[in-house]
C-alpha cells in the first residue's frame, strides 16, 4: 500500500472519530473504524452492560448527599448561604435536616473510613434511589473529579498539576468522557473499553457502544464508535429500501434504484468508498434490529413526559433483545439528561429547579431498575448504571443558584454493586467526606472542592467489572491511573 493511500486511511479514521464527537456533521449512526486493537482480544463469558447516565450542565451533587450530624450539617448550611426559605432566605441553597420518618429511610453510614460513624441523608427527590441504596445495591463515590495526579491546595499553583480548562463545561465533559487529561484526545474510555471487549460479541457488525443521546466522545475508541439511535427507535429511509425486503417502496423506485447503484459501485476515492460502506452497514443494522426491537415489550411502565425515562426504556428493550438474540456479551450504553446548569432558580420550586430535575432522574432510574428485575428482563446482576457530570457546583450561592465547581458526588447501582456504602477515599492526600467549610484546605473560596478521587479511578473500577482487567489495557486507556493510590475503588 502506498504512503499516500495509508495517509488517506488515517485521515478517514480521524474524520470518523471527529464526526462522532461533534467535530464535523455526523455521517451515519453506525461507523466501524479501521485500526488496531489495544492489546489483543479477551474471551469473556456471560453478559454485562454498563449504562452511563450523563447529567449535563454540572449537577449540584452536594445537595444529593448531605451530612446528617448537626455539626457538619451546620458547616454545610453556612457554606451554602443557609437553609433555603422562599420568603426568609431565598438565596440559601442548603437543605434542612430531615425530620420524622424520613431519617431512618435516608440515613447513610460512611463505610469507606474505618470507625466513621458520621451519617448522611439523600435529597428528598431521590426516593427510588434511596430504596435501591437500602437494598445495598447503590453506592456513592464522593468528591470525584478530573485530576492529573493527587493534589492539595498548595500543589494547585503549579499549572501542570491541575487539569486543563477547569470550570469549562465542554472541556470538563471531555475529560470525564476520556477519563484522562490528555489534551487533544478524541477517544473516550467507554469506546476504548469497547475495543477490548468487542471480540467476545457474537455480532461484530453491531457496535458494543450504543448511544440513545447522539454523538459523544465517551464511546469512541480505535475500532469502536457508537451506534446511534433515538429513544423512539429506528427510523426508515424515505422512499428507499432499508434494505430489501421492504414495504411501501416500488420495485421501480428511481430513488431506491439510484441508491443501490451508488452503494454497489466501485470508487477510486477512499472517502467515497468508505462512505458507501458506512451507509450500507447502517442499512444492514436497521434490518437486523428493527423488527426485533419493535416486537420487544416490557412489563414495566416507564413515566411519560420524561426524556430520560424514554431513553432508558429503549436501553432496556435493547438489553432484552440483545440477550434474547445473543447479539453481544458486553455492551456500553450512553444516555443524557440536561438542565443542571442552574446559575439561577436552583431552589425555586418550579418544574426546572434542582429538586424537579432530580425527581425526573429518580423516576426514570426507578423504572429502569424495575425493568431489570424479576418478571421483566431479569438482568439486575448483569447491568451496572453509573452517573457522570462535568462537575459539581459551588457550595456558595450566587444569589439564587450556583456556579461551576470541581469535585462532586456520583452514584452507581446494580445487582453487582457493593452498595449501602459511601466510597470517599481514593488513596490520595484528600480522603474521606470533604470538609465543606469555605476556608477548608481542600476547598476554594466559593466552595469548589478539590477532588479526592479521580475520574480515572472511578472509570477504571467500572471498566474492570466489564472485563478490562489486563494491566496493559488499563494503562493504555487510563494513562494517569498509576498516579493514584488505587486502580479499583471496590464499589462494583
Amino acid at each position: 500500500m502506498s504512503q499516500i493511500r495509508q495517509t488517506r486511511r488515517d485521515f478517514l479514521r480521524g474524520l470518523a472519530a471527529a464526526a462522532c464527537c461533534g467535530g464535523v456533521p455526523a455521517l451515519f449512526p453506525q461507523l466501524r473504524m479501521i485500526g488496531t486493537a489495544l492489546a489483543g482480544t479477551r474471551a469473556l463469558t456471560g453478559y454485562k452492560a454498563l449504562v452511563c447516565v450523563y447529567l449535563s450542565g454540572g449537577n449540584d451533587s452536594w445537595n444529593m448527599l448531605v451530612p446528617y450530624d448537626a455539626a457538619r450539617h451546620a458547616v454545610y448550611a453556612t457554606s451554602r448561604g443557609g437553609v433555603y426559605n422562599a420568603s426568609g432566605n431565598p438565596g440559601g441553597l442548603a437543605l434542612p435536616l430531615p425530620t420524622g420518618s424520613q431519617i431512618p429511610l435516608q440515613t447513610i453510614v460512611d463505610a469507606a473510613t474505618t470507625g466513621d460513624v458520621s451519617q448522611y441523608f439523600m435529597h428528598r427527590s431521590l426516593e427510588r434511589l434511596a430504596a435501591i441504596y437500602r437494598a445495598n445495591k447503590l453506592a456513592f463515590a464522593v468528591n470525584v473529579g478530573p485530576l492529573v495526579r493527587p493534589i492539595t491546595m498548595a500543589d494547585y499553583a503549579t499549572s501542570s498539576n491541575r487539569p486543563p480548562q477547569l470550570f469549562s463545561h465542554s472541556d470538563q465533559e471531555n475529560l470525564w468522557h476520556q477519563a484522562n487529561t490528555t489534551a487533544g484526545s478524541v477517544r473516550g474510555w467507554g469506546g476504548r473499553s469497547g475495543d477490548i471487549v468487542r471480540s467476545s460479541n457474537a455480532n461484530q457488525d453491531l457496535s458494543p457502544c450504543i448511544s440513545i443521546a447522539g454523538a459523544n466522545r465517551f464511546e469512541i475508541g480505535f475500532n469502536t464508535v457508537p451506534y446511534q439511535m433515538s429513544s423512539s427507535g429506528l427510523t426508515a429511509l424515505s422512499g428507499m429500501c432499508n434494505p430489501t425486503p421492504c414495504s411501501g417502496v416500488s420495485a421501480t423506485s428511481v430513488r431506491d434504484n439510484a441508491l443501490n447503484a451508488m452503494l454497489e459501485a466501485s470508487y477510486e476515492s477512499d472517502l467515497a468508498g468508505e462512505y458507501a460502506k458506512v451507509f450500507g452497514r447502517g442499512r444492514d443494522l436497521y434490518n437486523l434490529l428493527k423488527a426485533g426491537l419493535d416486537a420487544t415489550t416490557l412489563a414495566t411502565t416507564f413515566p411519560s413526559g420524561n426524556t430520560l425515562a424514554a431513553q432508558l426504556q429503549t436501553v432496556a428493550k435493547l438489553i432484552k433483545l440483545s440477550r434474547q438474540q445473543n447479539y453481544a456479551a458486553r455492551q456500553i450504553y450512553y444516555v443524557r439528561y440536561g438542565g443542571f446548569d442552574l446559575h439561577a432558580g436552583l431552589m425555586s420550586g418550579g418544574n426546572s429547579d434542582h429538586a424537579a430535575l432530580l425527581a425526573n432522574v429518580d423516576a426514570a432510574l426507578g423504572a429502569f431498575w424495575d425493568a431489570l428485575g424479576p418478571g421483566d428482563i431479569n438482568s439486575r446482576n448483569e447491568v451496572t448504571v453509573f452517573s457522570a457530570s462535568e462537575f459539581a457546583r459551588t457550595l456558595q450561592s450566587n444569589g439564587s443558584g450556583s456556579d461551576p465547581g470541581w469535585g462532586g458526588v456520583q452514584f452507581a447501582f446494580g445487582g453487582a454493586v457493593n452498595g449501602g456504602r459511601l466510597y470517599s477515599d481514593g488513596g490520595g492526600p484528600i480522603s474521606g467526606f470533604p470538609n465543606q467549610s469555605l476556608t477548608a484546605p481542600n476547598n476554594f473560596s466559593r466552595g469548589q472542592m478539590i477532588p479526592g478521587i479521580s475520574v480515572d479511578q472511578y472509570a477504571a473500577t467500572l471498566a474492570q467489572w466489564l472485563g478490562v482487567t489486563a494491566p496493559a489495557d488499563l494503562a493504555a486507556i487510563f494513562p494517569n491511573l498509576a498516579q493514584f493510590g488505587s486502580s479499583n475503588l471496590g464499589f462494583v
